[in-house]
């Protein structure tokens, strides 16, 4: 192997592992949007049951995440721990309180 062909690979390998971690931090995001998201919908329907039920929100589920209702309405916001530019800062879900 040439000296050239010694240093292509080595840029090649410097390549390939900022491709690798790119990938891995976007895999992670997505994995924490998702996470975020299923806790929102979780509280979100838990709320809304207790609401409906005219019971208090445990302080657990006001822990969890940032809870508003709006008529027969509850809105969940979820935020997210690690923000990268482009991508949401938080789940937001919304559930109906039965009647």
């Amino acid at each position: 192997m040439s000296r050239r062909q010694s240093g292509q690979s080595s840029v090649e390998m410097i390549g390939c592992a900022v491709l690798l971690a790119v990938a891995t931090v976007a895999v992670l995001e997505a994995l924490t949007i998702v996470r975020a998201r299923i806790t929102a919908e979780r509280v979100a329907d838990q709320a809304a049951v207790r609401v409906g039920e005219g019971k208090p929100l445990p302080a657990t589920l006001r822990a969890a995440a940032r809870i508003e209702r709006h008529g027969d309405r509850v809105v969940v916001t979820v935020p997210l721990p690690i923000r990268l530019p482009a991508l949401p800062a938080a789940a937001v879900v919304t559930a109906t309180v039965p009647r």
